[in-house]
């Protein structure tokens, strides 16, 4: 988008007001998220039929307050994966969560980042570099996440390409892409299938799937429903997350050279591009109760699109919110959410994207976008940098073979 554009939006209100479809909304929402901040931070869409809440404080207060709920009975990600934690409130939620919480937690996370991402990254990264794959952003991307959500859950690492495909009508369902709901249900029964054939007839199996399993308090449905929605939240916004930050590192030589002269920052560098270009940008709630949130009154019932990627790029809370400075020191950014729905895997997520940025530390020396600037992040719930092809030197002839 031109800077005049930009600028035009930052005075008038959109003229189309949100549209996720529109092309120019695509290519760049955040003038249109920097409108409604500035001009109203809580606006009712006629088009979706649902109030837009935008701002750091908005959005941290709907995301924390009782006065607002995840649960709807007929919400889209309950026809996509059944009733799940994604959805539930009270003693329900809270059972779901804490059965599925072990693996996440921050030690075992790291525990698990060590012994069992890092392995499967350097080989993923080793065959791709050896190919002199110029996509292998795209490529790693697409296989690392449900190889270490097998490994999380207990499946079969041959069976991750199966499952991606499985889950891949779920995922674009909920995205609000082309898929009938038809083809979901399909899906769907078979994803069911796969998991209760898997489900493991000796007690104390490794992986979540049997934990769940051996829990006590969970129904099989909740058992199945829950390892639906894991295979499909620990791999689409981690995919989105890890195409995100290695374009992003790739189209900022200098600092790829400084990371890899000190690995401290790599933390940093994953946190700021999680913020400036979060694989998620708007999640669902509903008013609980008759409510007020930045002077609008708002109905029971009514859905809330509560646009987290705007809060991160709130000028309050973040100077300079549309320039990329892994050296900035401000708030948390709510990529992950907040409160009692926060994203269960963030601490795991994290550790994926260092674990992968150090990996291609490692081998990389030289690395850089092939096809000029970088391209801006596409889809409409999901949202990552498309078709980043790289060039790169790496750092030895034994390093995957040779140089791209």
């Amino acid at each position: 988008m031109s800077t005049s554009t930009r600028d035009s939006l930052r005075g008038n209100r959109p003229v189309d007001g949100i549209d996720f479809a529109a092309t120019e909304f695509q290519r760049d929402p955040w003038p249109s998220y920097d409108w409604y901040r500035e001009h109203e931070p809580v606006h009712l869409s006629q088009r979706y039929g649902a109030y837009f809440v935008f701002g750091y404080e908005h959005v941290r207060r709907v995301m924390t307050s009782p006065d607002f709920t995840a649960f709807h009975p007929f919400r889209v990600s309950r026809r996509a994966f059944g009733p799940t934690m994604l959805d539930q409130e009270g003693e329900h939620h809270a059972r779901l969560r804490s059965a599925a919480a072990g693996p996440f937690r921050p030690r075992t996370a790291t525990e698990f980042g060590r012994r069992v991402v890092a392995p499967l990254a350097e080989r993923m990264l080793d065959d791709l570099l050896r190919q002199r794959r110029g996509d292998f952003v795209a490529r790693l991307a697409e296989r690392l996440p449900m190889a270490v959500v097998c490994h999380v859950m207990g499946l079969p690492d041959g069976d991750s390409g199966r499952l991606r495909d499985l889950m891949r009508p779920l995922v674009e369902y909920v995205d609000h892409g082309t898929v009938s709901l038809e083809q979901v249900v399909a899906a769907r029964g078979e994803l069911r299938e796969y998991l209760r054939d898997a489900l493991p007839a000796d007690p104390g199996a490794d992986g979540l799937l049997n934990a769940l399993a051996e829990n006590g308090t969970l129904s099989e449905a909740d058992v199945v429903n829950t390892s639906v929605l894991l295979l499909a939240a620990g791999t689409e916004t981690t995919a989105a997350g890890i195409t995100n930050l290695l374009s992003r590192v790739a189209a900022e030589p200098e600092v790829f050279q400084r990371l890899g002269e000190d690995r401290s920052l790599v933390p940093a560098v994953v946190t700021e591009t999680l913020r400036h270009e979060p694989p998620l940008h708007v999640t669902l709630r509903f008013a609980s109760r008759d409510v007020a949130l930045g002077g609008v009154d708002i109905p029971e019932g009514a859905p809330l699109q509560v646009v987290l990627a705007s809060a991160n790029r709130d000028p309050a809370v973040y100077p300079s919110p549309h320039v990329w400075d892994p050296e900035r020191t401000a708030r948390t950014p709510l990529t992950f959410g907040m409160g009692r729905h926060v994203c269960l895997g963030m601490g795991l997520a994290q550790q994926e994207l260092e674990i992968v940025l150090h990996g291609v530390l490692d081998r990389v020396g030289e690395l850089e976008l092939s096809g000029g600037p970088l391209a801006t992040a596409q889809g409409r719930t999901f949202r990552a940098v498309r078709d980043s092809e790289c060039v790169y030197r790496l750092r030895s002839a034994s390093d995957a073979g040779g140089t791209t």
